[in-house]
């Protein structure tokens, strides 16, 4: 972070904000302009959000309603050429030279912002070669904002316990029934201390790596299992892997690399697999801090277990795949939240598309549409830009062998012993993504830029 900070030109903070805050017209409000924050598209809010996290046509219409993260590939272009830069730059002028980050306290809208602009910062600052001089000016007003808006940490423990919430609302079904496989369920014992649920204890790297290494540990990831017959099954069957031989094949022994045995004990017809998705801030220290704002829970209830194997994710039995397991989804809406419904949280829909975030080639679907002159892959009802149809792509194999965290369960790891507390694997978890957070050159170019901001 040292090198970085010094590394960063002290120039580049004092650049001019002398630019003339960008109209209701330059950002596309043709009435369906962003008013997450305040009532009014006006709001220097809302603007902000509008310029930097919406999506537009060339007309100016949304592209696409609100999304749980901002919808930035690697090659993306938006906000780092032509009108949506400058536009960007005049908006997060205006919020510094008004400071506008006085104009609204609630800490849960203060946290939404930050948690939208962090996403966008450390967009910008995947290592590209082009647009350098666009990425540095986004960076250094970024910087300043997200410093400005961030909470302490006292009030980051006390925003909302949105999963409490939900429970509370009515408005989930509580678990899952097998004559009902359309209704969507939020179990109320996922987070019970010794409760049927058992979270996977990792160690010094985040359990759901890939998950977190996805959004750059802006968010921690919870893996949970549940046996049918409860929590000592559960645990017991923990053991079962841990003492299990012969668990990885050949003579590998890298239990990172390696290939796992696909005869690995397996778990019963029945086993539910939780992924828990929650927020982590900084706080005005600068230091992460996890909150407790639920970002998505996904659920995959095994209804059958065959013995068929796919050949290393090449030769993959979809049909199989998607029908031998039923997948579930709840995902945060900001707008709910802010508005006091159900905890903020949507039940994914079974025929709901999206664009794509995770595991994709780094292209940007509406640029390279708009230059073919096409309709986005998403914006229409195919099966394979399905939501609910993306969790099969990772987890297509039978049972346990679906589990991509059942690495963690096996030796040389520790064994998962039911006398620790539930809070100790989460606590565990949480530990594991701060440190990858901190190890991250995102996290150390916005420390530099903070850095550089006070020095003499």
């Amino acid at each position: 972070m040292k090198l970085l900070a010094t590394g960063i030109l002290l120039f580049l903070i004092l650049l001019a904000l002398r630019e003339p805050s960008a109209t209701s017209s330059e950002l596309g409000q043709s009435g369906d302009a962003a008013t997450i924050y305040d009532p009014s598209p006006s709001h220097i809010w809302n603007r902000l959000y509008d310029a930097l996290i919406v999506r537009r046509d060339q007309t100016g219409a949304r592209i696409v309603g609100e999304t749980l993260d901002p919808l930035f590939w690697d090659q993306t272009e938006h906000l780092l050429a032509g009108s949506s830069h400058s536009i960007a730059l005049r908006v997060l002028d205006e919020f510094l030279r008004t400071h506008a980050e006085n104009q609204i306290r609630d800490p849960a809208k203060r946290a939404l912002l930050q948690r939208n602009l962090w996403a966008v910062f450390d967009w910008s600052a995947r290592r590209g070669d082009n647009h350098i001089g666009e990425r540095r000016e986004l960076q250094i007003r970024l910087a300043r904002v997200l410093r400005r808006l961030a909470l302490t940490g006292e009030e980051i423990k006390s925003l909302p316990d949105n999963y409490a919430q939900a429970i509370a609302s009515g408005a989930f079904a509580r678990a899952y029934d097998p004559e009902n496989r359309e209704r969507v369920f939020l179990p109320p014992d996922l987070l019970q201390a010794k409760g049927p649920w058992v979270c996977i204890r990792g160690d010094s790297r985040p359990v759901a790596g890939d998950h977190v290494g996805t959004f750059s540990g802006r968010s921690r990831f919870l893996v949970f299992v549940r046996l049918p017959q409860g929590r000592t099954a559960t645990v017991g069957y923990f053991r079962t892997l841990w003492n299990a031989r012969e668990t990885w094949t050949g003579s590998e022994v890298d239990n990172v690399r390696g290939e796992l045995n696909p005869d690995l004990p397996q778990f019963p017809v029945g086993t539910q697999v939780a992924l828990l998705r929650q927020m982590m801030l900084f706080d005005d220290a600068g230091r992460l801090v996890p909150a407790p704002v639920t970002e998505s829970l996904q659920i995959r209830v095994y209804r059958t277990i065959t013995s068929r194997r796919d050949h290393n994710n090449i030769t993959i039995d979809w049909p199989a795949a998607r029908t031998e397991q039923d997948f579930y989804e709840i995902r945060l809406s900001q707008a709910l939240l802010l508005a006091g419904q159900a905890g903020g949280l949507r039940a994914v829909g079974r025929s709901e598309t999206e664009f794509p975030l995770f595991h994709t080639q780094g292209d940007d679907f509406f640029e390279v549409a708009a230059k073919q002159h096409t309709t986005p892959p998403a914006a229409r009802p195919e099966p394979g830009s399905r939501i609910l149809f993306g969790c099969a792509n990772c987890h297509s194999a039978p049972g346990i062998n679906s589990v991509q965290s059942r690495r963690h369960l096996l030796k040389p790891n520790r064994v998962q012993l039911d006398p620790d507390p539930p809070y100790d694997a989460m606590w565990w978890e949480t530990e594991a993504t701060a440190n990858y957070k901190a190890h991250e050159y995102d996290w150390g170019l916005l420390n530099g830029y903070w850095r550089a901001s006070v020095a003499p």
